[in-house]
């Protein structure tokens, strides 16, 4: 009986054993591959294994009677754990992640960058590679400076540098990267893509030279963008939907990248270090407004009205459920007792609209009354079945950055912010015309705006064309890549129908007035309640021209007021600017 026990025993601690070692080595895998801005759940899993490693140790070690030696031997096991725990630690930062940490860049809320200035000081003595727009017009370059290589901007001989800040971004051997500097550095330093021939010009003692970019931008579109923009806060986003080139792309407030470039010719370099705290506190300051912030891919902002596109598509995509032609628009629609009721922006609007009332005169004409009923039809699983399909999801399935655009910082657009809340009727139906808790990008907006245009298939959208080693030998090329149908080819045209109407009849038919004439054109208009007394935000998406749209727009100004007004204005400058450029 002894021996059975025994063997038992054994046996037990065997399994014990096996499964500590085996959950531990699991832990440890798993974590060490975490990207780098995981690194919490890093720590989760190796902390978790510390005492798994501790038990197997343990289970493998003699036992000991009480007293010093078992105190000894037990204070020894704490010791080797804690330096197995610092070897993976380092491990992990020093071989695994040791290029992502080295080339890490943090952005802060306000826009700001931090990165490693290693790699710019290594880079100071690289010709860096240009970037160019689409018709080779040459924005960023670099030159020589008493053998120090210098960041120049040949732009801003013809057009404000602040327009193009927050695509270009900066190259500062003090403040690190951002933009297309940060994200393309390993082209630009000619690290990759060019690795043979950096080498050789090492080893000869030349002057290393980096890679080019061709952007898809139009510098005479982005500047006439950011003109029509002017003074006002706010971002403005133009793609082509056929493609998801991104055309346009601007932020106000801007920035000046050569504030932050350090100049090797100045006679004092402290006293250019100097001007470059003093251009980088100004920007930080807090009546600055966040210049560094891209409002475009990185502001989250209620979407007003310009959702009701999304729930509209909804409605199309489940016609039985929706039933879109099937609709009133009372004064007020009281969704849940006790809940504040929803009302319309404007009184009046269902004799406007007229009966019966369809999809395309309630969305004409922005009934909100009409679209939260609308919302309550579809129910909370259906409203987020849609909205994920234009990558605006429930905090549960986000992360902090959007994945289908990585090229420049860009913020996850949110259907709400607190778990369960579309399950609550109010929540369900104040959503479903575009206030709840929603908060989106103006990209995102651009990109839902494109599905439509592109027959229901939404593109990835895209900055870089190609990239160019410095003697013109092409590296790489973007093909146009689809992110995912959206919608159905029938529910897209029936939406360029409702958003004729809008430019035709219905409140933001101002976008017609200063678009070129014969060309036809779509829209959405929003005006976004946000801070309560606060002025709303001005939003407007449109497409143009309808039968084969090429552009795809969506503008936001922040406390713009009625996007019907200002944001439809906006929009229709920005449309004919693009068909002048071509």
């Amino acid at each position: 009986m002894k021996r059975s026990a025994a063997a038992t025993q054994s046996v037990v601690r065997n399994i014990l054993y096996a499964g500590a070692i085996t959950g531990a080595v699991v832990l440890i895998s798993v974590g060490i591959i975490q990207p780098l801005e995981a690194e919490v759940r890093w720590l989760i899993c190796l902390w978790m294994s510390a005492p798994l490693l501790g038990l197997a140790i343990w289970m493998r070690l003699p036992m000991l009677p009480p007293g010093l030696t078992r105190t000894i031997s037990n204070t020894g096991l704490v010791v080797i754990i804690g330096f197995v725990m610092l070897s993976l630690q380092l491990l992990r930062q020093q071989v695994v992640r040791a290029d992502e940490i080295y080339n890490y860049v943090a952005i802060g809320s306000d826009g700001s960058s931090t990165s490693n200035v290693r790699p710019v000081l290594h880079s100071q003595r690289i010709l860096r590679g240009r970037m160019v727009d689409r018709k080779g017009v040459v924005l960023v370059d670099s030159q020589s400076v008493n053998g120090f290589a210098q960041r120049i901007y040949p732009i801003a001989e013809r057009y404000d540098l602040a327009a193009f800040s927050h695509l270009t971004g900066f190259f500062s051997t003090r403040y690190g990267q951002s933009g297309l500097e940060s994200f393309y550095n390993p082209y630009l330093t000619g690290e990759r893509g060019n690795e043979w021939q950096q080498l050789r010009e090492r080893m000869l003692g030349e002057t290393v030279q980096g890679n080019d970019l061709t952007l898809t931008i139009d510098a005479d579109l982005q500047a006439a963008v950011a003109g029509a923009l002017g003074a006002r806060t706010g971002s403005v986003v133009v793609l082509d939907p056929r493609t998801g080139a991104i055309l346009a792309l601007v932020s106000y407030p801007g920035f000046d990248p050569r504030g932050l470039t350090f100049d090797p010719s100045a006679m004092s370099w402290e006293a250019e270090n100097q001007r470059l705290s003093q251009y980088w506190d100004q920007l930080m300051a807090d009546g600055a407004q966040q210049p560094l912030l891209n409002r475009a891919t990185q502001g989250l902002y209620p979407p007003g009205s310009t959702y009701k596109t999304v729930t509209a598509i909804g409605l199309l995509e489940r016609p039985s459920i929706g039933q879109a032609n099937t609709i009133s628009c009372p004064e007020t629609y009281t969704p849940q007792v006790g809940a504040p009721p929803v009302v319309n922006a404007r009184p009046g609007l269902g004799e406007l609209i007229g009966e019966p009332a369809t999809l395309e005169r309630v969305y004409a004409y922005s009934c909100n009354t009409a679209f939260a009923q609308y919302a309550v039809r579809l129910g909370p699983e259906l409203m987020e079945e849609t909205a994920a399909r234009f990558d605006i999801l429930p905090p549960q399935r986000a992360g902090e950055s959007y994945p289908s655009f990585r090229e420049l910082p860009t913020a996850q657009s949110l259907l709400y912010t607190e778990p369960g809340f579309l399950n609550l009727p109010h929540a369900l139906a104040d959503t479903g015309y575009g206030q709840g808790a929603l908060l989106v990008t103006p990209l995102q907006m651009a990109l839902v705006t494109a599905a439509i245009a592109n027959d229901g298939v939404m593109m990835q959208p895209y900055l870089v064309q190609r990239i160019n080693r410095p003697d013109g030998g092409e590296i790489s090329r973007h093909e146009p890549r689809a992110i995912r149908r959206a919608m159905s080819a029938r529910s897209a045209r029936l939406m360029r129908e409702n958003m004729a109407a809008v430019a035709r009849y219905g409140f933001g038919s101002s976008v017609d007035d200063v678009t070129p004439p014969g060309v036809t054109v779509g829209g959405k208009s929003g005006t976004a309640e946000h801070v309560p007394g606060a002025r709303p935000h001005a939003w407007f998406i449109a497409l143009a021209p309808l039968d084969n749209p090429r552009y795809a727009v969506a503008v936001m100004v922040e406390g713009g007021g009625e996007g019907s007004g200002a944001g439809a204005e906006l929009a229709g400058r920005v449309l004919a600017a693009a068909f002048a450029s071509e």
